[in-house]
C-alpha cells in the first residue's frame, strides 16, 4: 500500500537511530559511513528550509497551473462544474505519484503540497457534486446532509495516510472521525448534542490505546510518525471533549441562548474535576511509564487548565496568572535539566539512544558490524614461502 520504498524507510529509520551515538562521540564519522554505506537511503529529503521552499513553490505552480488550464477551456463550459474540480485534482494527484516514483521525493516539501492540493481538490469536488445533486432533487432550502461529505473526506485521508505515511494526514485522518461520530450521532439520536463530549472522550480514548499498542510493532514500522502523531492528537482531544470552558461553548453554540439564560453545563461534577486533574494525571502516567509524549501534553495542559479556571474564578488577572505560571514552569524545568544531568531513578536530560530500532534491529551490532566493513580485500592467504627454520612465515609477515 505505501508507495515509498520499503528498504530505503528501514534503512533510514536505522540512520536516524544511529545519529544519537554520533553526536554523543559514541561513534566516529568512519564508521557511521560505514553504516550508511551498508543501509543506504534513495530519497530526497532536503533540510527543512529548502522544504519550506519547495512548498511554497509547488502551490504557487499548482495554482497558476490550474488557472491557466482554466482559462484555456473557459469557454467550453465543462470549469464551472465539480468535474472539472476533480480532473485538476487528478492531475495533481498523478503528478504526486510520478514525483514520488520516478524522483523518490520523501518530505521534500513537493509531496507535502502535492499530497494536500489533490486531497483538497478532490474534496471540493465531491462536495460540489454533493451539492448540485441535493438541489436537483430537493429544496432548495433544505439543508446538506453533511455525513456523505464528511465519509468521504474520512476515506480520502484514511488513504493517503495509508499511502504516503503523512503525519499530519494521518491527524487530519483523525480529526475527521470524530467530526463524523459527532455528524451521526447529532442527526440520527434525540440525546446525540448531549452525549457529544462523552463520544469524542470514548472514540479519542480508543484512539490513543491503538496508537500506543502498534508503535512498537514491526508491522507499523513504516508509520512510526503517524502513530506519535496520533497519540499526541488524541490526548489533546480526550482532555479538551471534557474541559468546561470548551462544552459550555460548545453547549452555547449547540442550544443557543434560552430565556432563562446561556446554557449551563449539566454536570460540572464531572467536568470540573476533569478540567483541573486530567493535566497532572497525564504528567503523573508520563513521569511513571516514561512516556515523552504524556509528559509534554501535560505540561502544556496545565497550562490550559489553569487558563480555564482563571476564566471563571479571577484570584488574579490574567497577565499575572500567565506569567506566574509561565515562570513556575520555566523555573521546574530548568531545576529538573540540572537535577537529571545525572541520571537518577531512571530519568535523565540527556538524549539516549534506544538499544534497539522498532522491528528489533541492534543497534550496537550495526556499529560493530560496520567495523568489519573497511576490513582489507584478499589477505586471506599470508601464510607459507618463510625461508627461516621451516616456522612457515618470513621475518616479513
Amino acid at each position: 500500500m505505501i508507495i515509498y520504498n520499503k528498504t530505503w524507510l528501514r534503512n533510514l529509520l536505522i540512520q536516524d537511530q544511529i545519529n544519537v551515538p554520533l553526536a554523543t562521540g559514541d561513534l566516529s564519522k568512519e564508521e557511521f559511513k560505514n553504516i550508511e554505506k551498508a543501509y543506504p537511503v534513495g530519497f530526497y529529503s532536503p533540510n527543512i528550509f529548502v522544504r519550506t521552499g519547495l512548498f511554497i513553490l509547488t502551490c504557487v505552480i499548482a495554482l497558476f497551473g490550474g488557472c491557466l488550464l482554466s482559462y484555456m477551456f473557459w469557454d467550453s463550459g465543462i470549469v464551472d462544474s465539480g468535474g472539472w474540480i476533480f480532473f485538476l485534482g487528478l492531475i495533481s494527484y498523478t503528478a504526486l505519484e510520478l514525483v514520488v516514483k520516478n524522483k523518490n521525493h520523501f518530505r521534500s516539501g513537493t509531496d507535502d503540497a502535492l499530497i494536500w492540493i489533490s486531497g483538497g481538490l478532490f474534496s471540493v469536488a465531491f462536495t460540489w457534486i454533493t451539492v448540485k445533486y441535493n438541489w436537483y432533487h430537493h429544496n432548495y432550502t433544505d439543508m446538506l446532509p453533511p455525513a456523505p461529505i464528511v465519509s468521504f473526506v474520512l476515506i480520502l485521508s484514511l488513504y493517503l495516510t495509508l499511502r504516503f505515511a503523512d503525519s499530519l494526514m494521518a491527524l487530519f485522518c483523525f480529526l475527521s472521525t470524530l467530526v463524523l461520530a459527532v455528524v451521526l450521532a447529532v442527526f440520527n439520536l434525540s440525546f446525540g448534542i448531549a452525549i457529544i463530549p462523552f463520544l469524542v472522550i470514548v472514540l479519542s480514548a480508543i484512539v490513543y490505546y491503538f496508537s500506543l499498542s502498534k508503535s512498537g510493532s514491526p508491522k507499523f514500522i513504516n508509520y512510526l510518525h503517524c502513530l506519535l502523531m496520533l497519540q499526541a492528537g488524541s490526548l489533546l482531544m480526550l482532555y479538551l471533549a471534557g474541559n468546561y470552558y470548551v462544552v459550555e461553548h460548545l453547549g452555547n453554540k449547540l442550544y443557543g441562548y434560552t430565556s432563562i439564560g446561556p446554557y449551563k453545563v449539566p454536570y460540572p461534577v464531572f467536568f470540573w474535576p476533569w478540567t483541573i486533574l486530567v493535566p497532572f494525571i497525564y504528567v503523573g502516567f508520563g513521569l511513571y511509564k516514561k512516556n515523552v509524549i504524556l509528559l509534554r501534553t501535560g505540561l502544556v495542559l496545565i497550562a490550559i487548565a489553569a487558563v480555564t479556571f482563571k476564566n471563571y474564578y479571577h484570584v488574579l488577572p490574567i497577565e499575572s496568572t500567565l506569567v506566574l505560571f509561565g515562570l513556575i514552569i520555566l523555573g521546574g524545568s530548568y531545576w529538573a535539566i540540572k537535577y537529571l544531568k545525572t541520571p537518577k531513578y531512571g530519568f535523565t536530560s540527556e538524549g539516549l539512544q534506544e538499544d534497539t530500532i522498532a522491528g528489533g534491529i541492534n543497534v550496537e551490532s550495526l556499529i560493530i558490524a560496520s567495523t568489519q566493513l573497511d576490513t582489507p580485500q584478499g589477505t586471506a592467504d599470508r601464510f607459507g614461502g618463510g625461508d627461516f627454520g621451516g616456522g612457515g612465515s618470513s621475518s616479513s609477515f
